[in-house]
């Protein structure tokens, strides 16, 4: 493997990094737009072919909040609103406290939450406020660590259409210290608490840019698509201008070497990320469709690298078809042994729907501890057993330049540079569908087994385990790299969809977490209604119809790989 590590420049990225990081970046706003600026003049130095687009979205962030206790010992408390949660008349909201543990979701103390505030343990998740919405909570209050760490209420990825829009924030949320959550709860212990929750935030529809950059491939009219968001809170050092001064040297590297390049890079650079839940992804992957579905190859997402502390890559997410690829480099980019991990649905994965393989998010993290603040961040990133998180500081205005390590991020980009570089130069695109089969297969058996009986999957089943089988009886290395490649990217444009959505290729799921199939999660449920109920017969249809869709999408797949084997002879 031929390597660009050792080109990277510390120099080159801080200069990035101190540019971007100099003002907070909130979407849509003056200064986000001097950040934009500062990364054009930087691409269009280079040589890229730049675009720059404006988009409507709907963007909140807090301005105002405060929280009062009314009764036993009255006291106001710190709080801190979150972004697109609604704002309260003047006079608050005022109602009864009741403590809920981790959320309505989880909580099995049966409190009744209608026409109360709920306080729970831990960072404000779109789940968490969709519960109490449910439940008819009138407020929420979520205990973050010795921090209150900035969040995304909404559980609607990108502009809401009329199917989601109600699902908007319409609880008013603040956040507060482990402190005062704690006398919060000592308070309840003794007796009921009375408080009042006020929030004025902004909440707007503004316009917001999208940037991209292109270099051309000299053999193929494909690209890799190397994407990072620039809005920020507060300073953002971390989150997100290390990942942007990553992207910048990145790009730089490339243009340097674009003759060798055998298929195109664009780079993108996306606002409304954190305050508008991925809207600018969300925008370009309806505006661009059909360019991205017909060209692009991978997707790779940069955020928040080169920490202070930051020694945990073996945990950077992939899909089963980039994992290998993805290990691959991080041994010899980085000599770290890569675990599986599955990406989540975050770090603007906004291209599932078009089939677009991805890799790669928070490449570093902080090491695993037991404390609640490791604990929370570590929750938050779908941590496994050695990753904590992303710092103490991450949403917080502690996020400076601090908080980085020239080493670590020097190390960082360097995997992102080595990456980029085999994703566009390699003859033979790098994914394995035999590994997406066999995900498939398994998802398959263990929601067959949840549903005991209720609901049959083992035709399915049986369909994933014959492709899996026939795509490794393929051999690709022994056939023509361009039919090769072309197979590869039409698996990966049927198969991506049913393994990551539930709603398909032209809609965007809701910023929630997400299994293998997610849309035959459900059966696990079907064991559990009661037989011929109206809510088993509702949930079995639902179930038949994406059992459809993914068998459709396993036997489209064999019908293109057997003919593959027929068109296209080993050693052609």
């Amino acid at each position: 493997m031929s390597t660009l590590v050792d080109a990277v420049s510390g120099s080159e990225i801080d200069r990035h990094l101190r540019a971007i990081a100099a003002v907070v970046r909130l979407s849509g706003t003056p200064e986000e737009a001097a950040a934009f600026d500062y990364i054009e003049s930087q691409l269009r130095s280079f040589g890229y072919d730049v675009a720059r687009h404006e988009s409507d979205a709907l963007i909140g962030y807090p301005r105002r909040a405060s929280l009062d206790v009314l009764d036993q010992e009255p006291s106001r408390i710190a709080a801190n609103g979150y972004s697109l949660s609604p704002a309260t008349d003047p006079d608050g909201v005022v109602a009864d406290l009741v403590f809920v543990g981790s959320g309505l979701d989880t909580d099995d103390r049966g409190n009744d939450a209608r026409g109360k505030i709920v306080l729970s343990d831990g960072l404000a998740m779109p789940a968490k406020g969709v519960a109490a919405e449910r439940a008819g909570a009138v407020g929420q209050i979520h205990i973050n660590d010795e921090h209150v760490h900035e969040m995304c209420l909404s559980p609607v990825w990108g502009t809401p259409v009329p199917g989601t829009a109600g699902l908007l924030p319409t609880v008013p949320a603040v956040g507060v210290t482990r402190a005062d959550g704690d006398r919060l709860k000592q308070a309840l212990a003794r007796g009921p608490v009375r408080v009042r929750l006020t929030t004025e935030p902004f909440r707007a529809w503004v316009k917001i840019p999208t940037l991209t950059g292109d270099l051309p491939g000299t053999a193929e009219d494909t690209f890799v698509l190397f994407s990072g968001h620039v809005d920020s809170w507060h300073l953002g050092a971390m989150d997100n201008g290390t990942a942007n001064a990553t992207q910048l040297e990145v790009a730089r590297l490339l243009a340097e070497r674009r003759s060798s390049l055998r298929r195109g890079v664009r780079l993108a650079f996306w606002s409304g990320h954190s305050h508008g839940r991925y809207a600018g992804s969300a925008w370009y992957a309806d505006a661009f469709w059909h360019d991205l579905h017909e060209r692009c190859v991978c997707h790779v997402n940069v955020d928040s690298v080169g920490a202070v502390g930051a020694s945990v890559l073996e945990e950077a997410a992939t899909m089963a078809e980039t994992y290998g690829f993805g290990q691959e480099v991080l041994t010899e980019a980085a000599g770290v042994d890569l675990d599986y991990k599955r990406i989540s649905r975050s770090s603007d994965q906004s291209f599932w729907g078009h089939g677009v393989p991805s890799l790669f998010a928070s490449l570093s993290e902080q090491p695993r501890d037991d404390s609640a603040t490791g604990a929370a961040l570590a929750q938050l990133l779908g941590a496994g057993t050695r990753g904590g998180g992303l710092g103490w500081w991450w949403h917080t205005r502690e996020d400076t330049l601090d908080k980085i390590d020239q080493a670590n991020l020097v190390r960082d980009a360097g995997v992102y540079a080595e990456t980029l570089w085999q994703l566009c130069t390699r003859e033979r695109l790098p994914f394995d569908y035999a590994a997406v089969a066999e995900e498939i297969a398994d998802a398959l058996r263990r929601y067959g087994d949840l549903a005991t009986g209720t609901f049959d999957l083992s035709g399915a089943e049986a369909l994933a385990r014959r492709l899996a089988d026939e795509v490794r009886a393929l051999a690709l290395e022994r056939h023509d790299p361009t039919p090769g490649n072309a197979l590869l990217m039409e698996l990966g444009r049927l198969l991506i969809p049913v393994n990551y959505t539930r709603s398909g290729p032209f809609e965007q799921d809701l910023a929630l977490g997400v299994e293998p199939l997610p849309g035959l999660s459900g059966a696990a449920r079907l064991a559990a209604l009661g037989p011929g109920s109206d809510e088993a017969r509702y949930l079995g249809t639902a179930l038949a119809r994406e059992r459809n869709r993914v068998e459709h999408a396993l036997r489209s797949a064999l019908r293109r790989v057997d003919r593959f084997r027929q068109e296209t002879p080993a050693g052609a």
